[in-house]
């Protein structure tokens, strides 16, 4: 038997008729034909509008990537959960490939960026009344034989200059640096 089913757009709940292709949203509950959400021309157009990048800023908290992100319509969504993957950047909403893949390439340039700037490896010296690091970057800058201490109030001093992203990895590595230090003398006793 042959049935007939009405395309009507689940957004604007207007009927439509389909030249090739038939859109719809993605639903993994349904289970039947029946029950897919249909998107007519005009709706899809309007969504794929209303995510066209301006820009984006992504950032890091905990474990967790977030980007907040200006439309061209001059919307901005803040502290939108996301994970980049195979040339996208999957948010923890519904937006077109397109925009995901136009995520991904400012996701990169941020990355790459982030990662030029971080600490590749760095080593500890204590020898009588000077502590020294030197470390190297990802992006190949290298820091050897920098002297520095710490004031009354935390704040890290070196001998020579370095970047304010350096010195605040180089105070993280040093705790743990203290902290495995202290744990050896407490097993030793």
């Amino acid at each position: 038997m042959i049935r007939e089913i009405e395309l009507i757009c689940s957004e604007c709940r207007g009927n439509f008729s389909a030249d090739s292709k038939l859109f719809y949203k993605e639903n993994f509950k349904t289970r039947d034909f029946a029950e897919i959400e249909l998107i007519c021309q005009q709706c899809l157009d309007k969504w794929l509008e209303y995510w066209k990048i301006k820009e984006a800023d992504f950032f890091e908290e905990g474990a967790s990537f977030y980007v907040d992100i200006t439309l061209a319509n001059g919307t901005v969504l803040q502290k939108i959960d996301c994970t980049a993957m195979d040339d996208i950047v999957a948010l923890d909403r519904d937006i077109p490939l397109e925009a995901q893949k136009e995520l991904y390439h400012i996701y990169k340039k941020w990355y790459d960026k982030k990662m030029r700037d971080a600490i590749k490896h760095c080593q500890f010296e204590e020898v009588f009344m000077r502590t020294s690091f030197t470390c190297e970057t990802y992006g190949g800058e290298k820091y050897t034989d920098i002297a520095f201490r710490f004031t009354r109030t935390g704040i890290l001093e070196t001998e020579k200059p370095i970047p304010d992203a350096i010195g605040e990895q180089v105070i993280k590595l040093w705790n743990k640096y203290e902290l495995a230090n202290t744990m050896v003398r407490v097993n030793e006793e």
